[in-house]
C-alpha cells in the first residue's frame, strides 16, 4: 500500500492547491509519498522550491490508476471530478482523504474531507499552512502585492492602476508570461521573482494578495493582510479570513484599498496554530493506522 498525493494546478489555475497539499504532505516524509499534479512545470517546482522529494505531471487527474494501484491511499485536492467519478475513486482507492474549502461541502461515504469550516464524523477540521512561515521574521519589505501565480487574460495589467501611487511592490506569479513585468513596472516600486516567493511574503509588513494561500500564509509570518477577490477566483475562504482578521476588499477599487491600508489591523492567527498541519496529519495517521 503506497501513500500519494493530488493537487489540481495548471497556467489557469495557479498553485494554491499544490502549496496546501505539500503543506500537509511534508508531514508523511517517513512514507515516501508521491505527489501527482497536472503538469510537468508544476511537479519541478514542487521539487525545487517547495521542498517536495518526488512528484510528476500526469497531464489528466484520470491518469492516476495508471500510478496508483487499487487499495493504496490518497491525499487529494481537486475538484475536477462528477459524481460518478468521486465515487469511481472512493472505490479504487484504500482510503480517499479530499481537501475541500467549500463550507457548504460534506464528506461523501467513505471519504475523509479535510475542512476548515466543517466537524464531525470523517471530517478533520484544519487550515493547512507550511510550517516554514510560522514564526518571527524581519519585516523590512513594507508592502507587497500578489494576484496569484496564474494570469493567462492579463488581468493583473488591467487592474494595477490603482496601485499606481501606492509605493507598492509586485511578487510575480510562477505562471507569469515571459517579459510580463516590463509591462507591469511602471505601476511597481519593484518587482519580486517568484524565486523569492516565500522570502518575499515572511519579511512583509502589508501583504495584499488575492490568492487565498498565500494570504494565509502572511498571516502566519505576521504580516497585516488584505484580501482582494478576484472575479475568476472562488470566494469560499472569506467567511474564514473574517476570522482571523484579515480585511477582505471584493473588487479591485482604488478607495477601497487605500481605506483597508489606513485603517488598523487586528488579526487572530491562533486559529492558524489550533488548526495546523501537524495536528492535521497525527488525527489522520490515527484514523489510517499509519
Amino acid at each position: 500500500m503506497n501513500l500519494y498525493f493530488y493537487a489540481k494546478t495548471g497556467h489557469r489555475i495557479g498553485l494554491d492547491r499544490l502549496r496546501r497539499t505539500v503543506a500537509l504532505m511534508k508531514e508523511f516524509d517517513e512514507y515516501n509519498p508521491l505527489l501527482m499534479v497536472q503538469d510537468f512545470r508544476a511537479a519541478s517546482y514542487a521539487k525545487s522550491d517547495l521542498g517536495v522529494k518526488r512528484s510528476v505531471g500526469i497531464d489528466d487527474v484520470r491518469n492516476m490508476a495508471n500510478i496508483c494501484q487499487r487499495g493504496d491511499i490518497i491525499i487529494f485536492d481537486s475538484d475536477e471530478y462528477n459524481d460518478l467519478m468521486h465515487q469511481d475513486m472512493i472505490d479504487f482507492f484504500g482510503k480517499f482523504i479530499r481537501i475541500s474549502d467549500n463550507p457548504k461541502d460534506k464528506p461523501k461515504k467513505g471519504e475523509i474531507l479535510i475542512s476548515p469550516y466543517l466537524k464531525g464524523e470523517n471530517i478533520i477540521n484544519s487550515i493547512l499552512v507550511d510550517k516554514k512561515y510560522f514564526g518571527d521574521f524581519e519585516k523590512n519589505i513594507d508592502k507587497t502585492f500578489f494576484f496569484g501565480d496564474d494570469d493567462y487574460e492579463k488581468d493583473l495589467l488591467k487592474v494595477s492602476n490603482i496601485f499606481e501611487d501606492l509605493n507598492m511592490n509586485l511578487l510575480e506569479g510562477f505562471y507569469f508570461f515571459i517579459n510580463y513585468s516590463d509591462e507591469l513596472k511602471k505601476y511597481y516600486k519593484n518587482i519580486f521573482e517568484i524565486e523569492d516567493y516565500e522570502e518575499v511574503i515572511k519579511k512583509t509588513k502589508l501583504f495584499i494578495s488575492s490568492s487565498a494561500q498565500s494570504s494565509l500564509e502572511a498571516i502566519a509570518s505576521g504580516a497585516d493582510v488584505i484580501y482582494i477577490q478576484r472575479e475568476d477566483k472562488d470566494s469560499n475562504l472569506i467567511p474564514l479570513f473574517s476570522s482571523l482578521g484579515v480585511k477582505v476588499i471584493e473588487k479591485f477599487d482604488k478607495n477601497l484599498v487605500k481605506n483597508a491600508i489606513e485603517t488598523e489591523f487586528i488579526l487572530n492567527k491562533n486559529i492558524l496554530y489550533e488548526k495546523n498541519v501537524t495536528i492535521t496529519a497525527t488525527n489522520l495517521k490515527n484514523n489510517l493506522f499509519l
